[in-house]
C-alpha cells in the first residue's frame, strides 16, 4: 500500500477554517489536505482563466486571490477577493462547468488546489457535510445577485451603496461624523464597482459636493448616512 503523505499544517488549518465543510471531522479534513496540490503564487500570477474547464477548485491558505472579469474596453470588474480559509472557484468546479471569471493572486499567496471528486468523496463518507456545502453555495448565489444589483446603478449610487453597507459594518462615530474605512485601495474599489479610478474620483467629488461625505485618505467621513441609504440602497426614511 502506498503511504499517504502527511499534510502541511498550514493547509490543514486553512481547510479546517473553510466553511464549505464545517461539519467534517478532523480526520476527513486531514485526508482532504493530504490530497491537495499546493501552489505558491506571486502577486499577479494567473490562477485560472475565464472559459477554462473548471476541473478543480481551491482554498486560499495564505494571502489573497481575486476573482474578476476583464471587459472588452479593458475595464476590470472584481467579483470578490478571497482570503485565507475561503473557497475559490467551488461553484464552477462542482457544477462540472467552466470558470466564469478570471482568477489571479491579489497578493503573494499560497493556494491549495483540490479535485471535485475529493469533495464528492468527503460528502459520501460524511453526509452532514452536504448541508454546509449547500448553504455556502446558496449564499454565493445571494452575493452574486447583490453584485448584479449594484452594477445596475450609476457609479455614484454604487459608491453610496458600498459606503452605506460599510457604515453599518465598520462605521466609527467621531465628532466630525461617521468614520468609515474603505477596506481596500481606491483602485481596488473602482474594480470591485465595475468602473475606473478616474470615474470613482468624480463620484466621490459629487458626494462631497452634495455634503454627504469627505474623503480622508483610506477613510471617508460620512455626514449623512441617510443620503447614502437613499442613493445607494433605495431605503426611505419614515
Amino acid at each position: 500500500m502506498t503511504p499517504v503523505r502527511p499534510a502541511r499544517p498550514d493547509v490543514v488549518a486553512a481547510l479546517r477554517a473553510c466553511r464549505l465543510w464545517r461539519a467534517a471531522t478532523d480526520t476527513a479534513i486531514e485526508r482532504l489536505a493530504a490530497s491537495a496540490t499546493v501552489e505558491q503564487a506571486a502577486r499577479g500570477t494567473a490562477l485560472a482563466s475565464e472559459g477554462e474547464v473548471a476541473d478543480r477548485f481551491a482554498v486560499v491558505v495564505a494571502g489573497k486571490a481575486r476573482v474578476y472579469h476583464l471587459q472588452a474596453d479593458g475595464r476590470i470588474i472584481t467579483f470578490e477577493t478571497v482570503e485565507s480559509g475561503e473557497p475559490l472557484a467551488a461553484v464552477a468546479s462542482l457544477a462540472g462547468a467552466r470558470y466564469p471569471a478570471n482568477i489571479d493572486a491579489a497578493t503573494d499567496a499560497t493556494i491549495a488546489w483540490l479535485s471535485r471528486d475529493a469533495l464528492f468523496t468527503l460528502i459520501a463518507e460524511e453526509p452532514d457535510v452536504a448541508r454546509s456545502v449547500i448553504a455556502d453555495l446558496a449564499g454565493r448565489v445571494v452575493n452574486l445577485t447583490a453584485v448584479v444589483q449594484t452594477l445596475a446603478l450609476d457609479v455614484p449610487a454604487r459608491v453610496a451603496r458600498y459606503l452605506f453597507q460599510r457604515s453599518l459594518a465598520v462605521g466609527e462615530a467621531t465628532p466630525e461624523g461617521l468614520r468609515v474605512s474603505l477596506g481596500m485601495t481606491k483602485t481596488e474599489l473602482a474594480h470591485s464597482l465595475g468602473t475606473v479610478p478616474e470615474t470613482l474620483s468624480r463620484a466621490f467629488a459629487r458626494l462631497k459636493g452634495d455634503g454627504v461625505l469627505d474623503v480622508r485618505g483610506p477613510d471617508v467621513i460620512v455626514h449623512d448616512v441617510g443620503a447614502l441609504a437613499r442613493l445607494g440602497s433605495g431605503y426611505a426614511e419614515e
